[in-house]
């Protein structure tokens, strides 16, 4: 059993040491004050409004969503905001994305 060198105080935790200079300090904390909820969708303008996203898939399917993009003149993005609302909708939630 390995004792402390003479003079030394035990160690104690972290969170017993902040209560012990809280206690000594005398100044109450107060519990943060909630901040009005967030609205449920972003109002700004362009990407900084946006999440992003990624996903993974095999090199085929990504070659076959391109080809797909170039055909109906449309982006990978376009393509992919179309699939979540399909997606949204078969879930039975409201096309959003």
């Amino acid at each position: 059993m390995t004792r402390a060198p003479a003079g030394r105080k035990p160690a104690t935790s972290a969170a017993a040491r902040k209560a012990a200079i809280r206690a000594r300090s005398g100044v109450e904390q107060r519990k943060a004050e909630r901040a009005a909820e967030p609205a449920k969708y972003p109002i700004g303008k362009g990407r900084k409004a946006l999440k992003g996203i990624s996903i993974y898939m095999h090199p085929l399917a990504k070659e076959v969503l391109d080809r797909i993009a170039r055909e109906h003149n449309r982006t990978v993005q376009d393509l992919g905001l179309e699939a979540l609302n399909l997606l949204f909708r078969r879930y039975g939630e409201k096309p959003i994305a």
